[in-house]
């Protein structure tokens, strides 16, 4: 008998995705493969794949109602500080965190296949993790995360 390893949901329960506010996404690649930037003393070093990121990551604010409050590519995943701010009563699907995500994955996943010509080349994990801000302490504890994120790279969980 095979076995399947069951997958921990990462949505915080009862929680309206669709509703205004902000979080924080943490997307990792394939087989955490380092992909997408380099980590120096000098700060991060995107590679292709990460510059294809970084525009998909700028072009979210125009193509959905979300601001990208803050954010950081690192080697093997990303780290994104997002605010939704619907002006609408009933959202589209992609209007919430995980359409967004999802849309945002999937660009990404497209683009850089065409870039490499590999249709189907898988670039990212499943699903990502998120965490729903709730205060301003909350937010500014993620805000100082994210900046100091290069730093303890070596320290960092996804650093293999």
């Amino acid at each position: 008998m095979e076995h399947t390893a069951k997958r921990k949901r990462c949505r915080l329960p009862m929680h309206d995705y669709s509703e205004n506010g902000a979080y924080f996404v943490t997307i990792c690649t394939d087989k955490k493969r380092k992909c997408l930037s380099d980590v120096s003393r000098g700060g991060v070093l995107p590679r292709p794949f990460g510059k294809v990121v970084e525009n998909e990551l700028l072009a979210l604010s125009e193509r959905y109602e979300v601001v990208i409050d803050k954010y950081i590519i690192m080697p093997n995943h990303i780290h994104i500080l997002l605010t939704v701010q619907r002006a609408g009563q009933s959202p589209a699907p992609t209007h919430n965190l995980s359409g967004v995500i999802g849309a945002f994955k999937s660009r990404t996943t497209k683009a850089i296949n065409q870039m490499m010509n590999t249709p189907g080349r898988k670039l990212w994990q499943r699903s990502y993790f998120d965490h729903v801000i709730r205060n301003e302490a909350d937010y500014l504890r993620i805000w100082q995360y994210t900046g100091d994120n290069p730093a303890h790279w070596a320290e960092d969980e996804y650093y293999i």
